[in-house]
């Protein structure tokens, strides 16, 4: 029984002996000051360097690695991985390059920055240092996601953050709420939080500003994808009420505006150009000797005549050449009603008796 004991212990505190790592392996090298190095074949060469893992190399003062083949070749250089290099001033890089026993490094080259990646010789993720063009080091770098390079072969982040694909891959963002079909939403907010593009799944894309909606360039379309104007749509234009209407611009520099009689008519009035509101008069032509006031008009009307003709008749018609209202008149100011006539456009035309026109005037119904 005391030789079983024995037998055991033998084995147990042999197997503690052999199982013990060590910290100055086989090949490890250092030179400088404070210079350290751990691991196997680890290479610590300048002030205060430090080394450790397997064929891993800190080459400059300052410089830091650690991992399977890190290498530190510059100022105060840090790399943390598997085949990662860190060859520029202040540089820092973490991941992983090629497998570990092949020559295919993740470098980064680039002074005070930051780079990530994993079984690429490219970043996936990367922070540039900071502009600090004022001296109090209160500026911040920018950040770029994808291999973010310019025609040098340096990573040049264009914006404070900058996204790049890969060739055969969608530059993409994708933002997912917690729980889409309960209707969370999505959000990215922009310059402060009352301007904000948001999703739900019941209301679709909602875009919100305090301010206006601006599009510049080229022509924008809905429901084509090849627009051929400034606004294209391939669909219905609803205009939730009759006074919302459409405003165009005529050649002579008047604005217009387009609304809807409860007849389904449209009616024009004449608005002004700047406010876009309705202006006290509208300007049509006009014979010189007939006037038509006020326009637009609630029905109440006056009709001045400063002609020497007889026997005048105004006819009132619908934009659509219905006959709604006749009227004699006579030289001077003649008051009418058109009280049976809802809220449109009509024509007014001024006639002899022997049917010669003298002259028509549009006149906007608004009760």
């Amino acid at each position: 029984m005391k030789k079983t004991y024995l037998i055991l212990l033998s084995i147990i505190f042999g197997t503690s002996v052999f199982a013990q790592n060590c910290t100055n392996c086989e090949g490890t090298t250092t030179s400088g000051d404070n210079a350290s190095a751990i691991g196997t074949s680890t290479k610590a060469e300048g002030e205060a360097t430090f080394a450790s893992g397997y064929f891993s190399e800190a080459t400059y003062s300052g410089a830091t690695a650690i991992g399977f083949h890190a290498r530190s070749t510059a100022a105060s250089s840090i790399a943390l991985g598997i085949r990662v290099k860190a060859s520029a001033a202040y540089s820092m890089v973490i991941g992983k390059g090629g497998p570990w026993n092949e020559n295919i490094f993740l470098e980064n080259n680039m002074t005070s920055s930051l780079m990530i990646g994993f079984g690429s010789t490219k970043p996936t993720f990367y922070v540039s240092t900071s502009p600090n063009t004022t001296g109090s080091y209160n500026q911040t770098g920018r950040i770029a996601i994808g291999n973010v390079v310019n025609q040098n072969g340096h990573m040049v982040p264009l914006a404070k953050l900058h996204i790049r694909s890969d060739s055969g891959e969608e530059a993409a963002i994708f933002i997912e709420p917690n729980n889409w079909n309960a209707g969370e939403a999505a959000k990215i907010m922009l310059g402060d939080t009352n301007h904000f593009i948001s999703t739900n799944r019941n209301l679709g894309i909602k875009f919100h500003s305090e301010n206006n909606f601006v599009f510049s360039g080229n022509n924008s379309g809905f429901g084509v994808e090849e627009p051929k104007a400034k606004v294209h749509i391939n669909g219905d234009l609803l205009f939730e009420q009759s006074l919302n209407g459409i405003i165009m611009k005529s050649e002579d520099g008047n604005c217009w505006k387009g609304t809807i009689s409860n007849n389904g008519e449209l009616i024009f009035t004449q608005v002004d150009c700047e406010t876009l509101s309705s202006t006290e008069n509208i300007t049509e032509p006009k014979h010189s000797e007939v006037f038509i006031y006020p326009n637009p008009t609630n029905g109440k009307m006056k009709v001045e005549y400063t002609g020497n003709k007889k026997n005048l008749r105004l006819e009132i018609k619908s934009i659509s050449g219905h006959l709604v209202a006749t009227y004699k008149i006579k030289k001077g100011e003649n008051r009418i009603e058109l009280n049976n006539i809802s809220d449109q456009m009509v024509v007014a035309s001024l006639f002899t008796r022997k049917g010669e026109l003298i002259s028509t005037n549009k006149v906007v119904i608004k009760k």
